[in-house]
């Protein structure tokens, strides 16, 4: 499903000394993403919190601020560098995103409290660590604190997520809204189109939208508890009923064909006595008939008779 996101402020491509070499094309958000000591921010594998697959992400100086980087590839496509060609023609473009949903996944495996670096221990990515600096890690919208609160051990609590997760729905929709985003039916295998001033669009369909970008975040499971405290009707339950009701119609046509077929087993038969007597009452009033244009006309044969 496609994604709103604001277009960069600042734009810093980044390339290599030697274009031959590993250069990218990159387009970054210059918010936060430099400091007075020069820092460059820093490209990082983490396990995205959907797909539980790596995914690049990128960390401001200090790793205050997390980025992910989204990745279009085409076929066809190159890069004039200076004077060199590169023939790899991707583009890199990194988005910010809340460090929550990358914490998301750890916290709600967790069954105990934990401390936050403990809970983010990941032996296949380490880096994972860095996201207990980012500033403004509000993680009592998601869990419960436990002990001292220098300690910051955090157990995940279900009812504080979906409540925090429709907040980030209603955001999405206002977001939507705002910049006339066609989000009725049909618009999900589309790029963004601009809605015209006369569509209606039911909250409905901005509410499914937006639960679609936001699950893009999000595990199977979660996401499906989340369209349940949205209220978001079930589509593949739909699917089910409309894919079971051909069947029935099937069962009933049949139902009514046995239906007929048992009354004509039921009916009683016509002896077969009274079928000959219709049918001799029939052929004796065509021969009567005959007999009676035939009366006055001599044989054929009297002609030939002797006289």
């Amino acid at each position: 499903m496609p994604r709103t996101k604001a277009s960069p402020k600042k734009c810093i491509k980044t390339t290599n000394s030697h274009p031959g070499t590993n250069t990218w094309v990159f387009l970054m958000k210059g918010d936060n993403l430099s400091n007075t000591d020069g820092g460059v921010p820093d490209v990082i594998k983490l396990r995205h919190p959907a797909t539980n697959q790596p995914a690049m992400f990128v960390f401001s100086p200090g790793n205050v601020t997390v980025q992910e980087v989204l990745t279009f590839d085409e076929n066809k496509r190159s890069w004039f560098i200076d004077d060199n060609v590169k023939s790899d023609g991707k583009l890199h473009l990194s988005t910010p995103i809340d460090p929550i949903f990358l914490i998301l996944p750890y916290l709600r495996k967790s069954q105990q409290a934990q401390p936050l670096e403990q809970c983010l221990w990941d032996e296949d990515f380490p880096e994972m660590t860095r996201l207990t600096q980012c500033q403004n890690l509000k993680l009592i919208l998601i869990a419960d604190r436990k002990g001292d609160e220098s300690l910051q051990a955090y157990k995940f609590n279900e009812e504080k997520t979906l409540i925090w997760l429709r907040k980030k729905v209603e955001r999405v929709i206002e977001v939507l809204k705002q910049k006339g985003i066609h989000v009725s039916q049909g618009a999900i295998s589309a790029t963004y189109v601009k809605s015209t001033k006369h569509e209606t669009v039911s909250e409905m369909e901005y509410l499914k939208y937006a639960h679609g970008i936001v699950s893009e975040y999000l595990a199977e499971d979660l996401s499906k508890k989340l369209a349940q405290y949205l209220n978001i009707p079930d589509e593949t339950e739909n699917k089910k009923r409309k894919l079971n009701s051909p069947k029935d119609n099937g069962d009933e046509k049949r139902s009514k064909k046995d239906t007929s077929e048992n009354e004509s087993v039921l009916k009683p038969k016509t002896p077969e006595s009274t079928k000959l007597e219709k049918s001799q009452k029939t052929i004796g009033k065509k021969e009567l008939a005959r007999q009676k244009a035939a009366s006055g006309s001599k044989s054929i044969t009297s002609f030939f008779k002797k006289k």
